[in-house]
């Protein structure tokens, strides 16, 4: 994590004055810009050599972490602030009047690392002015660094802000209640609302595939892949449905009670949010959860409010094995496997990933040369390889007690004496708590700041769409500056979301709000009026110093933005919310966006099995499947929401099929084509989140394309080019969701004014927009 200090942009820098850098034409040069201590020491010193080489061996877990020299990681809140006060107490000792800090890494005296850099290098000049500055300390004028950072970033307003809210966290539109306590109360009633949301089935619905993005254990859902992962001699009972004689009952039991068994870690998330628990519950549960199928299956004695709902799980404790929430899930420990020469490392790993929010694989630089390692044991000896394994093993001898198949079997000869002993961090573990390691575990995680930084961080990327920055590591790059200070500022936000989720005693709703309320989910827009002045005056923004200023300020802004591609359950979620049904022609038939057999994986989404990363840009295929959903959505929808009675239609509200723009001399019927530029401003706001005035281009556009599709339709009418029927899937004679005829009057299968297949021609081009395919 970053601190959030006074400092000036980056952008000072690059070039010798202010003045050059925009090029605005100024009369007389700017003052040199002011670069205070801190901002040295972040760009010149530690970005450049002490997050290279220093912290390789100096950090809490490396070799040198018995040294006075003991650096932190951007992993932790406030490294910067840290690693400056590290750096000025040990430039405040001295050997033979010089500076213990210069001294050591040239190796004036003995140093275990070696000589880092010569004297004389831009490294030794750069550490020897920073003692300097230490001495004689640069403080700039006040400027905090997130005000002058989003200065230009135009935000989402209240209403904007709910409406993506409510697609992202309830899949579903905002109602016009709700947009009216909004437009009336502002951000107090956006907060009001979006608590109400977060009670919603669908919220925890929503928060259960935003954690299989990372735990993954949805990739056991097909057939028994959970069952099967079931000790039969601990679980004797783990098929107790193939007892049941009607085959249906017995395939829907085995259904349920398999994908019971694959969740059960998942749901644990909604579990303690639903129930206002404390989200460190997640790892400190001593229960899992079970629901009327997969409690038999453990033959756990529990019982339910109503034992015929799959979707009621309640604790269970299950006997002989203790348990740590998510920690000693059966699914979670065999989605991460160890294998006898692993000896629980991949499972370490993961537990730096997703609980500590480190990925431990970073720490060190790769791949590693074998021909360099001499050391008899590696992994405990070798400067190379303890640099990780310092860090995994300890967690890894805390798993030591769950075999490959996840099955509680305690070593009966102890833990593997040439690994580092079982442990987190500098605590070992107790003797007293071998047969319960991992519930120690889970307790030293969740009081270790770097939890709630973790589960902010998964939060923050399943609503954004972005995987929280790493710190630039090259400072070679001409883009550099720019992804530090992006880095810096984003670390800034997400630190004072994680505080907060502290502070709130560790409720994910309030990481949830803060998220959604955040500049990176409300980005919409970026206006740099320095930028277009120059452009009026007659010149290039990519000409002389401006062009550095301008490739600095996208490096800067280049993470920030509202638009992500969305996935492919988030765009049937919408398809659904927008048009009253998903793209699928009828119910019962395939919903094509989130069958795998379908589209579900050729439009960038995961199976959880070989498949776990979903794909953030379009490819040609993608792109292919969103112009085919615009068909055949604008076909299926278009005539069925003209069925409905007006005050209840999604799409058409001010508009019937009988209107047409001109009369048949060719003259336009004013009351009718402001009722038709009316609902294509009412689709502008429904579909693609813009508030547009009557006169808007992009409404003369869409308004546009309608009169020239009827136009073309009169006229194919009038030569028999055309028939009036409608195509037969475009027709509307069906209930969607019932599947039961229409009345013969709702029933719509002609077009005999082309008024219909022009509405269609505008919901195409709009489902085609980017800003309906991305939000």
């Amino acid at each position: 994590m970053t601190i959030n200090r006074n400092r000036t942009r980056p952008l000072v820098l690059l070039a010798p004055s202010l003045c050059a850098a925009l090029a605005l034409g100024c009369a007389e040069p700017e003052p040199e810009p002011c670069v205070s201590t801190e901002q040295f020491f972040k760009e010149a010193v530690w970005a450049p050599v002490m997050s290279q080489k220093c912290i390789t061996c100096h950090n809490a877990s490396g070799v040198a972490k018995n040294s006075q020299f003991v650096l932190q990681s951007s992993d932790w809140a406030g490294y910067l602030e840290a690693n400056l006060a590290t750096v000025e107490r040990l430039s405040k000792l001295q050997y033979e009047g010089e500076p213990w800090i210069l001294v050591k890494p040239t190796n004036t005296v003995e140093h275990g690392g070696g000589v880092q850099f010569e004297r004389g290098s831009e490294e030794f000049e750069a550490f020897a002015e920073l003692v300097e500055r230490i001495q004689n300390p640069v403080v700039c004028p006040d400027e905090t660094l997130s005000g002058e950072y989003f200065a230009d970033v135009e935000l989402l307003d209240e209403l904007g802000t709910l409406r993506k809210a409510a697609l992202h966290l309830a899949g579903r539109a905002p109602t016009a209640e709700e947009e009216l306590l909004v437009a009336a109360g502002g951000m107090d009633s956006l907060v009001e609302v979006l608590d109400d949301m977060m009670h919603e089935e669908a919220f925890y619905d929503r928060l259960v595939e935003l954690y299989n993005d990372h735990l993954l254990t949805d990739r056991y859902l097909p057939g028994t892949g959970a069952v099967d992962l079931l000790d039969s001699v601990t679980y004797p009972e783990a098929y107790w449905y193939e007892g049941i004689e009607d085959e249906a009952e017995r395939n829907l039991a085995r259904a349920r009670t398999n994908e019971a068994l694959a969740r059960e870690a998942l749901m644990l998330v909604p579990h303690v949010v639903r129930n206002d628990l404390p989200f460190t519950e997640i790892l400190t549960a001593d229960y899992t959860l079970v629901n009327p199928w997969s409690a038999q299956s453990y033959g756990a004695a529990v019982s339910f409010v109503d034992p015929n709902d799959p979707e009621e799980f309640v604790p269970a404790t299950l006997p002989d094995r203790p348990h740590a929430g998510m920690l000693t899930s059966t699914m979670f420990l065999n989605r991460f496997p160890t294998t006898p020469t692993n000896r629980n490392r991949h499972r370490s790993r993961m537990v730096y990933k997703l609980f500590l929010a480190t990925d431990v694989l970073a720490l060190a630089e790769r791949p590693i040369d074998p021909t360099s390692i001499e050391d008899f044991n590696p992994t405990r000896e070798s400067e190379t390889c303890t640099v990780c394994h310092a860090n995994i093993d300890p967690i890894a001898g805390t798993l030591q007690n769950w075999d490959a198949l996840g099955r509680y079997s305690p070593p009966e000869d102890g833990w593997y004496p040439e690994m580092f002993a079982p442990g987190f961090a500098d605590a070992e573990l107790p003797a007293g708590e071998k047969l319960d390691a991992t519930g120690w575990l889970a307790d030293q995680i969740v009081d270790d700041p770097r939890f709630a930084a973790s589960q902010v961080h998964i939060v923050f990327e399943g609503l954004t769409g972005q995987a929280p920055l790493r710190e630039p590591s090259d400072a070679g790059a001409p883009d550099y500056l720019g992804k530090l200070t992006a880095f810096e500022a984003q670390n800034a936000e997400l630190q004072r979301i994680a505080e907060a989720f502290i502070e709130s005693g560790y409720d994910l709703r309030v990481v949830v709000e803060a998220v959604v309320l955040g500049p990176y989910f409300r980005a919409a827009d970026f206006d740099a009026p320095w930028l277009s002045t120059h452009e009026a005056e007659g010149g290039s923004p990519a000409e002389g110093a401006d062009a550095e200023a301008i490739a600095l300020r996208e490096a800067e802004l280049g993470p920030v933005g509202t638009a992500r591609w969305l996935t492919p359950e988030m765009l049937d979620r919408k398809i659904t919310a927008l048009f009253g049904a998903p793209w699928q022609q009828r119910v019962g038939t395939d919903n094509f966006l989130t069958r795998f057999d379908q589209y579900r994986i050729f439009y960038g989404g995961i199976d959880s099995d070989t498949i776990v990363d979903r794909m953030t840009e379009p490819n040609g295929i993608m792109v292919n499947v969103a112009e085919r959903m615009a068909n055949e959505v604008a076909c299926w929808g278009t005539a069925r929401d003209f069925t409905r009675q007006t005050d209840q239609r999604l799409l058409f509200p001010f508009v019937d099929p009988g209107f047409e723009p001109e009369d048949g001399n060719g003259f336009e019927i004013p009351g009718v084509t402001e009722a038709i530029r009316a609902n294509i401003q009412h689709l502008h706001w429904h579909l693609l989140g813009e508030r547009l005035e009557l006169d808007d281009p992009e409404l003369d556009r869409a308004y546009g394309l309608f009169l020239e599709v009827w136009r073309d339709g009169k006229r194919g009418l009038a030569l028999d080019e055309y028939g009036t029927g409608l195509p037969g899937s475009c027709q509307a004679t069906r209930d969607f969701w019932s599947d039961e005829e229409l009345p013969e009057s709702q029933r719509i299968t002609q077009d005999p004014n082309y008024t219909i297949r022009a509405w269609m021609a505008v919901i195409t081009y709009m489902l085609s927009d980017y800003r309906f395919l991305h939000e």
